[in-house]
């Protein structure tokens, strides 16, 4: 029993890491929102010039609200910077507005993190139990779980710190405002206003980079994909 404890906590110990790894991966797809979004408001894909007063956020609380639902598969890779080591995922990420977020991994392994607008849910192929944890909206400001919320205050939350061209891509540089579990993030979008590649870089000197194919946005997601039902022979351990 004590044995089987132990083995739990350390799991419950490498969760969390990837929890924060799915926090921040969430915002990532956040950002293809917000490029796209912000898509409509740019008269040319390069770097725009903006007068003092204009804040590079100003389209969002009009053309947001037009964006219900996102899906898209990802290429995620993860450069550990403890281990000096890189680390790949492949899968396919659901998106739906008041109702959740999915990431579901193909490889290496097949797993999920499930959010239900109320709980985190996750789980792998060869565990034999799923974690559930209820998530707190007062910590989670900034994360963009509550994406409206956290939209309508990007003024307050982020900075646009350059604009450019590389190559045929734009990148837009942010950083956050207040102290963070990022320190600076970049965006790269091509001519059609879609998010390519988003590279974050945590405090702990990792970085993470998502590359995206297939954007899928208004296309309908089944609300079914955001309620977890038990598998058989898998036990819901709470925390």
């Amino acid at each position: 029993m004590s044995s089987a404890f132990g083995v739990r906590r350390k799991i419950f110990a490498s969760s969390k890491t990837i929890y924060m790894i799915i926090i921040l991966s969430f915002m990532v797809m956040n950002q293809i929102l917000i490029s796209f979004s912000c898509a409509s408001e740019r008269p040319t894909p390069n770097a725009q010039r903006r007068t003092n007063s204009s804040s590079p956020f100003d389209g969002l609380k009009k053309t947001y609200s037009g964006v219900n639902s996102l899906e898209a598969a990802f290429h995620q890779k993860i450069f550990i910077a403890s281990l000096k080591k890189d680390r790949t995922f492949e899968g396919d990420f659901y998106y739906k507005r008041h109702k959740g977020f999915l990431w579901k991994y193909r490889a290496p392994k097949v797993k999920f993190f499930l959010y239900d607008g109320q709980y985190m849910w996750q789980g792998e192929d060869e565990k034999p139990f799923v974690v559930k944890e209820r998530i707190r909206k007062e910590k989670t400001t900034g994360t963009f779980l509550d994406l409206i919320e956290d939209i309508a205050r990007m003024d307050e939350l982020f900075t646009l710190k350059q604009q450019s061209i590389v190559g045929s891509l734009e990148v837009l540089e942010i950083v956050p405002k207040k102290d963070s579990t990022v320190n600076a993030a970049k965006v790269w979008i091509d001519k059609q206003n879609i998010v390519r590649k988003i590279e974050i870089h945590e405090f702990t000197g990792n970085v993470n980079t998502i590359e995206f194919s297939e954007v899928k946005i208004n296309r309908g997601v089944d609300d079914a994909r955001f309620i977890y039902r038990q598998e058989k022979g898998k036990e819901i351990v709470e925390r």
